[in-house]
């Protein structure tokens, strides 16, 4: 199949040509993901078009008042083709592609349309519409809209495309916020986003059990290498089981490491089936864990991306991660 790198125009006049949409994302959906795929759902049926999302996996408890109630859980292989798109939203990769454990990428035989803003996507649509500069996917999509004066954006879709672009700028205090997205923000605040709707869940709602959970991490379970400057967390199962917490609802935890003075990358390692979960942060651009990511059966971007080490011993999995690290902080 070609493909073809649209623009924000060509996109706009493509979601004004065609009709009957199924929108996806990728697994393990975080809060771009998430007011990506619910925003241009919106969008879209608020301005007479047919879509629908669609989200197999349970959603973290923070983004329940922002889901609609019939985005699509469930589907079949016949009713996955029965639509005559596909967009998919800040998905890298087919197989991040979050299709559930009954169906896969590949299932899919509609055109793609592939909206991202990962530095490493794949490329994989009939039709592409990358940007690494943007801040958030949630911000390509506002963009897209935007070229249609036409429709009506309403405070619902502008709550939502907020969402995502709150939560991937950390309420603004990452390095990926720019002037631009700021002035869209703003633009987003004029059509009536409900701004203190979503710092509330986002960032003043956590469950005391999981401020225990996060106190005992802190206290038995950080390690420090390289004199301070690599920070992270290995969560065992028993502590989850302990406070009851599903990581689902964690995604912020990350940060936690971060604030501490004197790190410049941090990590969560937790054990899977296949190996050890990496997340990473880094908090100077100098230093590139989407390269140590990607060298770990992952990706992402250049200072928040993750991965998997394949081994079934942690400290295996310690020893090969720190080597990553210390590389890179030692390169320059």
């Amino acid at each position: 199949m070609a493909q073809t790198e649209f623009s924000i125009k060509s996109a706009a006049d493509w979601l004004r040509q065609n009709d009957n949409f199924l929108i996806i994302t990728h697994e393990h959906p975080d809060g771009d993901a998430l007011g990506s795929i619910f925003g241009m759902l919106s969008m879209l049926r608020k301005n007479g078009k047919t879509a629908d999302a669609f989200l197999p996996e349970p959603l973290p408890e923070k983004y329940l008042d922002f889901a609609p109630c019939d985005f699509r859980s469930e589907l079949s292989r016949i009713e996955l083709n029965s639509y005559n798109y596909c967009i998919s939203l800040d998905n890298p990769k087919t197989t991040r592609a979050g299709m559930g454990a009954n169906l896969a990428f590949n299932d899919i035989v509609l055109p793609v349309l592939n909206i991202d803003h990962h530095p490493d996507n794949s490329q994989f649509g009939k039709w592409n519409l990358v940007m690494p500069k943007a801040a958030a996917t949630a911000e390509i999509i506002y963009s897209i809209f935007k070229e249609i004066p036409e429709w009506q954006i309403s405070p619902t879709t502008a709550s939502l495309l907020m969402l995502g672009i709150v939560t991937d700028t950390g309420g603004f205090r990452f390095d990926n916020t720019s002037p631009d997205v700021l002035r869209k923000a703003a633009e987003l605040l004029e059509l009536n986003a409900d701004y203190h709707k979503i710092v509330l869940n986002m960032f003043f709602s956590n469950p005391l059990i999981q401020q225990e959970f996060e106190a005992e991490l802190m206290m038995h379970h950080l390690r420090l290498k390289c004199n301070g400057r690599f920070a992270w967390f290995f969560i065992p199962n028993e502590l989850l089981k302990k406070y009851s917490i599903d990581m689902r609802n964690t995604e912020g935890l990350i940060e936690a490491l971060r604030v501490i003075k004197g790190t410049e990358i941090v990590a969560i390692m937790q054990p899977r089936e296949e190996g050890f979960k990496i997340s990473l942060r880094s908090k100077n651009p100098k230093y590139s864990v989407g390269a140590i990511a990607r060298q770990l059966n992952g990706g992402g971007h250049e200072l928040a991306a993750g991965g998997l080490i394949k081994t079934t011993s942690r400290e295996s999995a310690e020893k090969i991660l720190l080597a990553h690290v210390e590389k890179v902080l030692n390169e320059i």
